[in-house]
């Protein structure tokens, strides 16, 4: 039965994070691991192809590479679906784990060919070897040997039979000083089990992705005619979408400093392929936890700034941009502060959703006055000029959410 405490509020994600040791017993790596709830100690879920997404999306995006493992690489389960979509983590940082229950057939030996092209390890997990699996562990760098499941005697024919093939071998279960010491004298290089450290939990803020935005995008993303400016244009729909993005930008594997002012700018960067692959895995976690008001309330504001941009001498899309983003407190349940501040995004957009200075913030600044009924004239523009921008911009939110609707069905 699964723990009915959340870790922490419906907002906060978790990551359980086990330690891969060497034989001097320093952290080579970390295996990450499902988990619903800060209390659970195993993984419980429906969907391995959807929890093995909601991994990597946590350990890129929500949680981030930085502050799962700095340093080391992990490893991440992989099903036989997720082995064949493009990979989102950087090879560098990413052993691909390959699941017990998935074999080697003529799909997933490509799949894996592909992979190590890619220049990714590969581990294959909780491992029997047998002849039919022979052309996968010719392709892999490591192979997980459960030694509870084997016992001594099935552990050191494991060992035996792998030999000729060069794999490194990870000695997995390690339950005491003397297994610890036997594995190693066996000849085992990596070691994992509750002796030497049990999974601990790593926290993140989730940010939510609507259900009907995600397919929009992945819909959209899947047309090779559409433009960066086509693909920008669906993200800037979803104020989540639009934060994921920025942080993309500046995640483990775009290390890029340089300031980032336009969605257009950011999908171009990162490229239409990976975009796709960020979309890919969105619409496999299942996330479906921002609820359509306040998508609404987010298109509102971004498209009111938008249209009366003019008035205040700004660029009607840095006038979008700065108005979509002001709504994530509300969206994501902390403070702008907490979020804004980390985004790859011009120092203009922070200091206009923070402080409301420079013109983007006098602009956010009426634009706010107007939605709560205290907008004055002193604000620069006619009164009938910012009704008509507010209906037209409620217009425009309700356009939007119908077209999202019509992509979900």
């Amino acid at each position: 039965m699964e723990n009915s405490v959340r870790c922490a509020s419906p907002s906060t994600v978790c990551l359980g994070r086990q330690p891969i040791y060497g034989a001097n017993r320093e952290i080579r790596a970390y295996e990450l691991l499902y988990r619903r709830n800060a209390t659970d100690t195993a993984a419980h879920f429906r969907d391995a192809d959807g929890a093995s997404a909601d991994v990597m999306l946590q350990a890129f995006l929500e949680i981030g590479l930085p502050n799962v493992s700095p340093d080391q690489p992990v490893f991440i389960n992989h099903t036989r679906h997720l082995l064949q979509m493009e990979p989102i983590l950087p090879a560098d940082r990413c052993i691909v784990e390959v699941l017990e229950d998935v074999t080697a057939d003529p799909e997933t030996v490509a799949a894996l060919r592909r992979l190590k092209a890619l220049h990714y390890r590969i581990a294959l997990d909780d491992f029997v070897f047998s002849a039919a699996l022979a052309p996968m562990v010719e392709l892999a760098d490591f192979v997980k040997l459960d030694l509870r499941a084997l016992g001594a005697g099935g552990f050191q024919e494991q060992f035996r039979l792998l030999q000729p093939f060069g794999v490194r071998i990870v000695a997995e279960k390690i339950e005491s000083e003397a297994e610890f010491r036997w594995c190693r004298k066996l000849g085992s290089e990596l070691f994992q089990g509750y002796y030497l450290r049990r999974p601990d939990v790593v926290r993140g803020r989730r940010i939510p992705s609507n259900r009907l935005s995600v397919l929009s995008l992945l819909a959209e993303c899947s047309d090779s005619e559409n433009s960066a400016e086509v693909i920008a244009g669906i993200i800037s729909r979803d104020a989540p979408l639009t934060y994921s993005l920025l942080r993309l930008a500046n995640s483990a594997l775009h290390r890029r400093r340089g300031e980032i002012r336009t969605a257009a700018q950011a999908v171009t960067m990162l490229g239409m392929d990976f975009v796709y692959r960020w979309a890919s895995l969105l619409a496999l976690s299942g996330s479906d936890d921002c609820p359509l008001g306040y998508l609404e309330t987010a298109l509102q504001r971004a498209r009111m700034c938008e249209l009366i941009a003019v008035s205040g001498h700004c660029s009607a899309q840095e006038a979008y941009i700065t108005g979509l983003l002001s709504t994530l407190d509300s969206l994501l349940n902390a403070t702008t502060e907490e979020l804004i501040a980390p985004l790859p995004i011009d120092a203009r957009f922070k200091r206009a959703i923070l402080y409301r200075e420079g013109a983007l913030g006098a602009l956010l600044d009426a634009v706010i006055a107007y939605e709560s009924g205290e907008w004055q004239e002193s604000y620069g523009a006619e009164a009938e000029f910012m009704q008509k921008a507010f209906w037209d911009a409620a217009e425009f939110a309700r356009a939007m959410l119908r077209q999202m609707g019509k992509a979900g069905k």
